[in-house]
């Protein structure tokens, strides 16, 4: 059987062949994504649709494992330098995968599989495990609010949120 990398190649030839059409430049479009959403990577949740997100929100979604931006703010920092961000918004759930492990598992995961790694390297090394997802989000929150390479008036504008897989709805944490 193909990889899924040579079969993805193969659906993207029918895509051009039957659906594709050009996608308008930045340039043409008179706006570019002034909202960053930080969203988990869980496949199960799909953000776009669980929060009715449209071009008109301007909103890019980042996903993340835990949904976690500690590993993003310098993109935060290269968005805002091409579009000026106006909004952050990290974006949890319930049931994530993140309250299944910890960093401590994961490090071992990779010595394990990487016996040349520094252990050096791994020291400050975090995905954003929790047992509590209600406070992981605070602190995600406050590392945004903290991080002195985001602009104050950005870091100001983060939000925290949990989805609760169950019942579908969306909580404001912070």
């Amino acid at each position: 059987m193909a990889s899924l990398a040579e079969q993805l190649l193969k659906r993207n030839e029918a895509y051009i062949e039957h659906r594709h059409r050009p996608i308008p430049l930045f340039t043409d479009l008179g706006f570019t994504p002034k909202k960053m959403i930080f969203s988990c990577i869980d496949a199960r949740i799909k953000p776009a649709e669980l929060l009715g997100i449209t071009d008109a929100d301007e909103a890019v979604i980042v996903r993340t494992a835990s949904g976690t931006p500690a590993r993003n703010l310098i993109d935060i920092a290269a968005i805002d330098n091409l579009t000026t961000l106006t909004e952050l918004i990290v974006i949890k759930h319930t049931d994530c995968g993140a309250t299944y492990m910890t960093d401590d598992q994961i490090r071992a995961h990779i010595r394990t599989h990487n016996a040349d790694v520094d252990g050096q390297v791994l020291k400050d090394y975090s995905v954003g495990t929790t047992h509590d997802i209600v406070e992981r989000t605070r602190q995600d929150v406050k590392l945004i609010k903290n991080s002195p390479i985001i602009r104050k008036e950005l870091r100001d504008t983060v939000s925290g949120l949990v989805f609760n897989i169950t019942t579908g709805k969306l909580a404001r944490i912070v």
